[in-house]
Formats: C-alpha cells, sequence, structure tokens
C-alpha cells in the first residue's frame, strides 16, 4: 500500500512523511516543489493541488491506497493577506483531490483540519460535536472543506475524516506565531514584545504529537466519527507561556499587554482554550510531549542569530 501526503514538505507533512517511511510505508510527497530531504523510500511529487488530472495520474501511477491532505495556505495572517489565494488552495484543491479519489478509490483520507473551524470557543474543552462557527477565512474555508468532505462520504462513498489540531510547534516551524517568535528572540538574547495577548489560553501541541495521532486516525481499523481533536486537552495562557520560556533562558525578557492576540492589523484571534481529546484516545492517541519539554526541544534546535528575522 502507498500512503499519498499532501503538503508533504511542509512543516507538519515532513515529519510524518518520515515517520511513515520509517513504518514501512511507501509514501509520496505532494507539494509545490521538490526537496531532496527524504532520501530513499519516498518518492517526490511536484504540482499544484488544484490540478486534478495530475493528483489522478499520481494516485494511478503508485496504487495510492490511503491520503493524508495537508496541502493548503495556512494560518489567519495568510488569509486575511490572501483571501482569493486562500479559496482557490483550501477549497478547489480539496475538491481537486476529492474528485479524483472519487475516480480512484482509496481506504482513507485523512483531511488535516483547524481548531479555527470552532471560531470563538463557547466550552472549554470544545467537543467536535460543539457548534462550527469560524470567524477567520483561514476557518471558514477549513470548515468548508471538512463540510465538502462529508458531502463527498455521503454522496459518494469516499472514506474522508478530518482531524482538527492546534497551534502546532516544534523545530523548523516557518512562522511568526508563538512560541516560535519568542523563541528566537531568547536564542539569540533578545527581548521580545507583544502588544496585547497576555490574557489568551491556547492548547499548544507538540508535532510529533500530532504525527502520532495522525497516523493512529489513518491505521484505525474503524472509525466512529467522522472528525477528531488532536491537541493536549490543556490550555496555557500566554503569560504562562512566558514564564515557561523565561524559565528556559534566565536573561530573555518579553514586554507584554492584555487582551487577545492580535493575528494581523485589526484582527483579534479567537477566544480560545482547551480541545476534548476523548475521541482520540478511544483510538489510543496520547500526547507525550509537555509544553516545557516541547519548547525546549524547540529551542535546541536554534541557531543564535542576533537578530529578529
Amino acid at each position: 500500500m502507498t500512503v499519498l501526503v499532501t503538503g508533504g514538505a511542509g512543516f507538519l507533512g515532513r515529519p510524518l512523511v518520515r515517520r511513515l517511511a520509517e513504518l514501512g510505508e511507501r509514501v509520496v510527497s505532494f507539494d509545490r516543489s521538490v526537496t531532496g530531504v527524504f532520501g530513499d523510500g519516498v518518492v517526490e511529487v511536484a504540482g499544484d493541488i488544484t490540478d486534478g488530472a495530475l493528483l489522478e495520474r499520481v494516485l494511478r501511477e503508485h496504487e495510492v491506497s490511503e491520503v493524508v491532505h495537508g496541502a493548503a495556505i495556512v494560518g489567519v495572517t495568510a488569509s486575511v493577506a490572501g483571501l482569493a489565494d486562500s479559496v482557490r488552495v483550501n477549497i478547489d484543491g480539496s475538491v481537486a483531490l476529492f474528485e479524483a479519489l472519487v475516480r480512484t478509490g482509496v481506504r482513507r483520507v485523512v483531511d488535516l483540519s483547524s481548531e479555527e473551524t470552532y471560531g470563538h470557543f463557547h466550552a472549554d474543552p470544545i467537543g467536535e460535536d460543539d457548534p462550527a462557527r469560524p470567524v477567520s477565512p483561514y476557518g471558514i474555508t477549513k470548515y468548508a472543506v471538512e463540510r465538502l468532505g462529508g458531502y463527498y462520504a455521503e454522496q459518494h462513498g469516499l472514506p474522508y475524516v478530518a482531524v482538527r489540531l492546534c497551534w502546532v510547534y516544534g523545530p523548523g516551524f516557518p512562522r511568526r506565531r508563538l512560541p516560535q517568535p519568542w523563541l528566537e528572540d531568547a536564542a539569540a538574547g533578545l527581548t521580545s514584545s507583544l502588544g496585547q495577548g497576555g490574557d489568551h489560553r491556547i492548547d499548544f501541541t507538540y508535532v510529533d504529537d500530532v504525527v502520532d495521532g495522525i497516523i493512529l486516525v489513518l491505521r484505525a481499523e474503524k472509525l466512529e466519527h467522522r472528525a477528531y481533536n488532536l491537541a493536549t486537552g490543556h490550555a496555557t495562557g500566554i503569560r504562562e507561556l512566558a514564564a515557561r520560556i523565561a524559565e528556559l533562558c534566565p536573561g530573555w525578557q518579553v514586554e507584554l499587554g492584555g487582551g487577545p492576540i492580535e493575528m494581523a492589523p485589526g484582527v483579534a484571534a479567537a477566544d480560545k482554550g482547551a480541545l476534548d481529546i476523548s475521541r482520540a484516545k478511544e483510538l489510543g492517541y496520547a500526547p507525550r510531549v509537555p509544553l516545557a519539554e516541547g519548547l525546549a526541544r524547540t529551542l535546541a534546535a536554534l541557531e543564535p542569530t542576533g537578530s529578529d528575522s
């Protein structure tokens, strides 16, 4: 059997592809470019996720039996800056993939979704059956994909399941989203600043735990639900996050204001909290990396740069 990972060259895609290959799976990484980082056992295909003909050709040529769909324009900030591109890649690209999968057949497709589908958390922890009321363009596109996945499941028998992830972090995270910028500043001996956000609470999840959870969902013999939260089940306040980083880097300081985090100029983050991971635990999911350890691992992977870029 062969697993196709769309977005396989991304922050989450790379460790997922590597882990699957280590488990003996044949893996095809589909992304915008070929990276050459995987070595033997992984086939890399460069292409646009909206290219349905190419996707179908890859599915047939490599006899793909399972798919992890991670190709997307990720994050609230990126979706606000490029809404049209987010709709094209996230929604149109998913439809192109689903159409190709209906024609070729597949055992399971695991869609990497987001806690942004919930919008403002109205429960803490929030569960998969709580209402989804996304407020950001990113959350809206991800929820649209979930609904479309459900449509293809009901109308065409597509074995679709979504996993909702929350603020995944770890070595190599490519965006300026917490905790990454603070860790970069701490490694470089710089003071950090966040004008507002000290009162926010987030379920930060280490990348290795997310990879474990995705593989559990992919490998489960039978799934009782169409959506699973993959997080830690515990929310950490931003002030507490700052304290944890200060423990790792005693000389580091942060100027921190209160209120919600601003994801982009004039765009406040949705109110958050913890995700209920009871469903995932039924599959054997058990997050292994506590926040302090995850921060330490991420910090250890950073080289001092002398700047905050």
